[in-house]
């Protein structure tokens, strides 16, 4: 516990560093505001079919802190940390080994994940697959009416930086939202908006618990509105 708070200082230290050094280059800065610039005139544009000037703003960002010598050194020391980390925690679960052997094949899926853009993850089936999925940004539309719900451990997991989610539910499904965002807004099954700022949000809906038919969404988003409404 003690090495993992003495990593978080150090981590701390040179990000602040990173982000005083920034602050202290004149093109940084100009850098900056013309960003955060392109990131309000697309929000009073409304977000729609101008992508492009949040792709543009994103990348301005990354590039500024990308050339910075310390947040550098910072994410290096991440990713070293992160390896020693995986190694050691790899080598303590295989000190000891249980094999299990069956005839039966395992099957597995996998599906790819559209990082940028806009995507509908509808899906016409006769059984509900979980979704979980890590996005950068986009809108994102989950209509589970078009799919088969049965039995109470369906979910739905959406982490990602910007977008909108809107996710609709039948009217025979109970729900359960869990929300986190640093700017956001929450709407649920047609009540009022709940303003979000760097908080988390939990709801459920009446019946939830006791039913037999139920969902449970997560969405985790930076920037970006959540809806979930009865179809």
């Amino acid at each position: 516990m003690r090495k993992v708070q003495f990593f978080i200082l150090i981590e701390t230290v040179i990000f602040t560093m990173a982000f005083f050094d920034i602050m202290a280059t004149e093109g940084a800065r100009a850098i900056l505001l013309f960003a955060l610039l392109l990131l309000l005139v697309r929000y009073l544009m409304g977000g729609k079919g101008i992508d492009f000037l949040l792709v543009s703003a994103i990348s301005l960002i990354f590039l500024v802190f990308m050339l910075n010598p310390y947040f550098i050194l910072g994410m290096l020391l991440i990713a070293v940390y992160m390896m020693i980390n995986f190694f050691s925690r790899y080598e303590k679960k295989n000190q000891y080994t249980h094999i299990l052997l069956d005839d039966q094949p395992l099957e597995a899926h996998r599906e790819k994940t559209q990082w940028f853009g806009n995507q509908d993850h509808s899906k016409d089936q006769f059984g509900f697959e979980d979704i979980n999925m890590i996005r950068l940004f986009g809108n994102d539309i989950v209509d589970l009416d078009e799919g088969v719900l049965v039995g109470r451990d369906n979910i739905v997991v959406i982490r990602k930086t910007f977008g909108r989610t809107k996710i609709l539910v039948p009217i025979d499904v109970e729900v359960s939202l869990s929300a986190s965002s640093l700017y956001g807004r929450v709407r649920f099954l047609n009540l009022s908006f709940w303003d979000l700022r760097n908080e988390s949000f939990a709801i459920s809906s009446p019946g939830y618990k006791e039913s037999h038919k139920r969902v449970k969404i997560v969405v985790n988003c930076l920037f970006g509105d959540v809806e979930v409404i009865r179809v």
